[in-house]
């Protein structure tokens, strides 16, 4: 691609006129094969055309310049160069092979744009130094004198190449705003989960004495509840069971003691046992969680006389094997010959070394927290 073995004399009498002669036609057929077969530096390219009076293709070596992260052509030539009309006859669709075959569109650069590229050309295509009246260690200025005998043209996507991409990027977005927007349907559209609540409607006025031991009964739940969002859009999924049991102790308005048990591996999600809290709660190893008071908590004298009262007790979760302090937040009242309790535990995952949940991927998650919670059913031993 140098000038060795050919001098540069030698090349310019070649291309007499802006012709090649019988020499320069073989050597052009020969670099046209090696340039097509990427044997050669990316920057060098045979570039097919079609002719602009037979219409067939035609076949020119040439090598690029490389400018701003943009690929130019130029002709050392000139204006009479064969490939420049054709480039302009056929509006500048070409086929540029280096390995492979590209189709693209040749920009014709405006003769003020010219000068920077004129010069980058001759720094990086040797072959071309003996046709131009320059050096390629002139300033710019002295290219921009000669700039508007230079074709250069701008090595650009194909059309239709452009238009299939902007197809492919269309059709994308597409996807990902159905996905996304079915995730949101689901979450904006489906049941969130409700917490569990002390029950709505009329209660009985308390029966019988407070003190003694009251037992878990049927009728009791335990579970769970993460929150989960979707493009913005936020829900809540939970799993309950009513595998609890456990007992709790009075003296007076006072808890003394109070214990309980839940069995996770009858934890149901949407009413189906789910293999990811199995396996994020490790309840093969540890099927159980338990509560345990840590001190007592006195409850209002309202309490005694059939109101909904407030309060917070401190106690123990175990889960998962790990066992932490926590604060419970609860309602409590008498109903009849029964009490009725309903609270929650905030639970942090990375506490109880709980394996965070899937979620939705790019659009969306679930949290890394969530609550624990109980509504219970109690009756006096």
């Amino acid at each position: 691609m140098g000038n060795w073995p050919i001098s540069g004399n030698r090349l310019r009498r070649m291309y007499t006129g802006g012709r090649a002669d019988a020499t320069a036609r073989r050597l052009a057929r020969f670099w046209a094969v090696v340039f097509s077969l990427g044997l050669a530096p990316r920057r060098w390219v045979a570039m097919e055309v079609a002719g602009r009076r037979s219409g067939r293709p035609r076949r020119f070596p040439l090598g690029m310049a490389s400018w701003h992260h943009h690929w130019y052509l130029v002709s050392m030539l000139g204006e009479d160069c064969n490939w420049v009309q054709n480039v302009r006859a056929a509006h500048g669709l070409v086929t540029l092979r280096h390995g492979r075959a590209r189709q693209c569109r040749l920009e014709e650069v405006p003769v003020a744009g010219r000068a920077p590229v004129l010069r980058q050309y001759l720094r990086q295509v040797p072959g071309a130094r003996p046709h131009f009246p320059v050096s390629r260690h002139a300033p710019v200025a002295d290219f921009a004198a000669i700039a508007s005998r230079y074709p250069v043209f701008l090595v650009a996507a194909h059309p239709s190449r452009r238009h299939w991409w902007r197809w492919i990027l269309a059709v994308s977005v597409a996807i990902v705003l159905i996905i996304a927007g079915a995730a949101a349907a689901v979450i904006k559209l489906g049941p969130s989960a409700a917490a569990l609540a002390l029950p709505e409607g009329r209660v009985s006025a308390p029966a019988g004495p407070l003190r003694g031991t009251w037992q878990v009964t049927s009728g009791s739940l335990a579970g769970f509840r993460v929150r989960e969002e979707v493009i913005g859009l936020s829900n809540y999924i939970g799993g309950q069971t009513s595998a609890v049991t456990g007992v709790v102790i009075f003296a007076g308005n006072t808890v003394t003691s109070a214990r309980f048990l839940v069995d996770l591996t009858t934890v149901k999600v949407g009413g189906k046992i789910q293999r990811q809290f199995a396996t994020s709660l490790s309840t093969r190893d540890h099927p159980l969680a338990t509560f345990a008071l840590s001190r007592p908590v006195t409850l209002s004298p309202a309490f005694s006389a059939g109101r909904t009262v407030t309060a917070r007790a401190l106690g123990q979760l175990t889960m998962n094997g790990i066992a932490h302090p926590v604060t419970v937040v609860l309602t409590a009242r008498r109903d009849g010959a029964g009490l009725q309790a309903a609270g929650s535990i905030p639970v942090s995952f990375a506490r109880w070394a709980i394996k965070q949940p899937a979620g939705f991927g790019v659009v969306g998650s679930l949290a890394s927290d969530g609550d624990a919670e109980f509504l219970l059913f109690l009756r006096r031993q």
